[in-house]
């Protein structure tokens, strides 16, 4: 009887294991992969409409002094991978960074 319970404990935490690492990767795929397709001149409005697909996504937007800033993580990846988007005043990217 004991034996079963620690084979059963055992198969639930490799379970629990490789379900959370399946969803790390697919977090950290959302941010490295839509970071880059914003490439410079993107508007602001197709950038949100394109991260309104991520599932795991977490957006922020810091003041800045000039035009706009998002910056995009998962807390699925503990912040670990994180896409910087910086928006001009004519709210078109100016640049974008995987950091």
């Amino acid at each position: 009887m004991r034996k079963a319970i620690l084979i059963i404990a055992a198969m639930l935490a490799c379970a629990w294991l490789l379900t959370g690492l399946f969803v790390w990767r697919e977090a950290r795929n959302e941010v490295v992969f839509l970071c880059g397709n914003f490439t410079a001149g993107v508007s602001k409005t197709s950038v949100l409409q394109q991260l309104a697909t991520g599932e795991f996504l977490r957006l922020s937007e810091p003041p800045t002094t000039d035009g706009h800033r998002i910056i995009v993580d998962s807390p699925y990846t503990l912040g670990y991978y994180r896409c910087v988007i910086e928006f001009d005043n004519d709210d078109k990217v100016r640049w974008a960074s995987l950091q």
